[in-house]
């Protein structure tokens, strides 16, 4: 990237925020818009506590990848898994790792953190991410294999009890237990709890943070604190979804780590910008905020990226399927289980054109399909009706009308072994399920929302055992990734006539 490109990027963002200040009402948004604002700042001035973690990342050096030493591993790892700890651990300050869906990205930042731990037990590593189920799923991941290692999760109002008792409030109350137990002085006790009893102090969670070997939090939770000195800087921040956060959240911890690991997919979902966000955009000159994703580039230019390069997840079948269409055929199968007949298409004849244009609407048109929700739910109860064991499914629609109406129907239904979960794809980038079930949804109109091969690459490889995709074929073999789709269906399945299902409306 070039000195102006970087510039310019880094001005459209300014602008765009600024913008968008303007017109947000909620007050948790406003400071939310704000703080990113001073971190664009500090960037800006280049006001960071590790200049070379910036620099490395504005404009990659084209030096080898460092060397780094042999690990006694804690965990079971592959040759990839093992590649990517050592580019990541190496004497470098910035690093990337790839990770496609079921590659076991949390089991290489957990053996990370515990490498890194084994070699410094004062170590600072901060892991954070866009979304708290990141960051849970980590600490609740590195919590597994070490109970010495201090951890704390700072959160804002969510709860998840897998992580609760490393929130600050658990850890403060454990030390006030600890304090009724060994201290002589109640008066002491009294003054030393009510100093801790603000939950709210912002300087004693980051105390707790700064004191602890992993500190985990989002990406904006961390422009809540000031840093300010390099002795309040990480050792090591580790990034995970990175592709989905904007660039504002990937400065945020950047502006603090004496080195940093991006771990992400940029062949994944990108940040998604709503309706209001795009419209601001689309009225700066020249904005390039949608088109331009600074952090793929990083991807493809840096030289210290490595690539996870087998999946656990699905069945050969449907891994099959998601590494020719998504990775160029690179992605291997390390669960090792055929899954006969597990990626089905399952084509109907639609009652009428979905989604429905009636005359005179001015607002644009909501998109659902009651054809494909009529179907879903008879797939469901199918698959209720035969199931042994609980099973996990998940029903993925494209389009937010068509998840809210399938959740409106799954409502009414009971089903004995099955745990449904609708949403929408966004929804489910991170999760995965037993089984899959993806309505197409249209029937007409444009595919160029559906047609990201980024918004399909999660939607398809969210199941490990069986995906069926809903969606009236006339329509799909029109476009070209989803006709690769089906004809991948009709192929693997040529000998027993599964790949394509018929329902009739």
């Amino acid at each position: 990237m070039t000195d102006n490109t970087w510039t310019d990027h880094l001005s459209h963002w300014r602008t765009f925020l600024s913008e968008m200040l303007i017109t947000l009402d909620d007050v948790g948004e406003q400071i939310k818009v704000e703080r990113q604002l001073k971190t664009i700042e500090r960037v800006s001035y280049a006001a960071v506590l590790n200049p070379k973690v910036l620099i490395e990342f504005i404009n990659p050096t084209d030096g080898s990848l460092p060397q780094a030493e042999e690990y006694d591993y804690f965990l079971n790892l592959n040759d990839s898994q093992k590649n990517a700890i050592k580019i990541a651990l190496g004497n470098n300050a910035l690093s990337l790792i790839q990770g496609p869906p079921g590659t076991g990205k949390t089991q290489v930042i957990a053996e990370i953190c515990l490498q890194l731990y084994r070699k410094n037990p004062d170590v600072r590593i901060l892991v954070c991410s866009e979304t708290h189920i990141a960051v849970n799923n980590l600490i609740s991941r590195i919590s597994e294999y070490d109970d010495s290692i201090r951890i704390v999760r700072i959160r804002d109002k969510e709860q998840n009890s897998s992580v609760d008792k490393f929130s600050p409030e658990e850890i403060i109350s454990t030390y006030i237990e600890w304090l009724q137990i060994n201290c002589i002085s109640q008066d002491a006790i009294d003054i030393i709890s009510e100093n801790l009893s603000d939950h709210e102090d912002r300087s004693l969670e980051k105390a707790l943070a700064l004191s602890a070997n992993i500190a985990g939090m989002t990406c904006n939770r961390i422009n809540a604190y000031e840093f300010e000195s390099s002795s309040e800087m990480f050792d090591v921040v580790i990034i995970d979804e990175v592709c989905k956060a904007t660039l504002p959240e990937i400065l945020a911890p950047l502006t603090i780590a004496q080195k940093a690991i991006l771990v992400g997919d940029p062949k994944q979902l990108p940040p998604v910008f709503c309706s209001e966000e795009i419209d601001v955009i689309r009225s700066i000159e020249k904005c390039n905020l949608q088109n331009y994703l600074y952090i793929e580039d990083l991807f493809l230019k840096s030289k210290n990226v490595s690539v996870l390069d087998t999946q656990y997840r699905m069945t050969n079948q449907i891994g099959k399927l998601i590494g020719d269409l998504f990775y160029d055929g690179e992605l291997k199968n390390g669960r090792n289980i055929e899954g006969e007949n597990s990626t089905i298409w399952v084509d109907y004849t639609s009652s009428e054109l979905w989604p429905r244009y009636e005359a005179n609407r001015v607002e644009k048109p909501k998109i659902y399909n009651l054809d494909e929700c009529r179907i879903i739910t008879s797939i469901l109860k199918e698959l209720d009706d035969n199931a042994e064991i609980l099973t996990s499914v998940a029903v993925i629609a494209p389009y937010r009308h068509q998840a809210a109406t399938l959740q409106g129907l799954m409502q009414k239904e009971h089903f004995r072994c099955l745990n449904v979960n609708v949403d929408t794809i966004d929804g489910f980038q991170g999760k995965e399920c037993d089984i899959v079930i993806f309505s197409l949804t249209r029937t007409v109109g444009s595919f160029r929302f559906l047609g990201d091969v980024r918004r399909l690459n999660v939607a398809l490889s969210r199941a490990r055992d069986k995906l069926y995709i809903v969606g009236d074929l006339s329509y799909a073999v029109n476009h070209r990734i989803l006709k690769r789709i089906a004809d991948y269906c009709v192929k693997i399945n040529s000998d027993t006539h599964l790949g394509f299902l018929s329902r009739n409306q």
